[in-house]
């Protein structure tokens, strides 16, 4: 697995042996940041679900301001966190080890917003329903932002985002994989 565009292109992401993930594959995150073109380019990026960071660090790579990756696996956060330390991206990356639940209340305490974030929890979850339906997690987007959510083509979770002040503009199936886009159509979520 590698970071397949910008500053970053070529370089190889680790997926540690007994990790219990399922990485973004590589034509679907080109199909993403095709899909999201320059709206990546300065924002700040939240990867709530970081795994082996392929979505944060493309954003990264492609011009996102910062990137904040959440990873509860200690040691999915401690690779990620040594490759942004051999990276000297200190200014520029943060990793969170904790759940995607903690890691919302601590954002959201410290006012922190995002332009851009990626969604991308176990597909067995109720992850995307959760979090549809929690107002610190919304009131992380910026107006304007974007949520990328991947999940299951099978999944019938993603309506709940359509009632929060998020509308689809973008949606697509990549053979099991479903690609969503959201954006805040209103300030209700500042």
């Amino acid at each position: 697995m590698r970071i397949i565009a910008g500053r970053l292109k070529g370089l190889r992401l680790a997926l540690p042996a007994k990790a219990k993930i399922r990485p973004t594959a590589e034509r679907v995150r080109e199909a993403l940041f095709s899909a999201l073109g320059s709206a990546v380019c300065g924002v700040d990026a939240l990867d709530l679900f970081a795994g082996t960071g392929s979505l944060g660090l493309e954003a990264l790579s492609r011009g996102a301001g910062s990137v904040t990756m959440v990873e509860k696996d200690l040691i999915l956060a401690r690779n990620l966190t040594g490759l942004c330390a051999g990276l000297k991206m200190f200014d520029s990356v943060k990793v969170l080890n904790m759940d995607a639940g903690k890691s919302v209340d601590y954002l959201s305490s410290r006012r922190v917003k995002f332009g851009l974030i990626f969604l991308d929890p176990p597909y067995d979850s109720d992850w995307i329903s959760r979090l549809a339906l929690d107002a610190s997690f919304l009131g992380l987007l910026s107006p304007g932002g974007l949520i990328v959510v991947e999940r299951t083509g099978l999944s019938k979770d993603i309506q709940d985002f359509e009632g929060q002040g998020l509308e689809t503009t973008f949606s697509r199936k990549y053979g099991a994989t479903m690609l969503e886009i959201f954006t805040s159509v209103n300030s209700e979520l500042s």
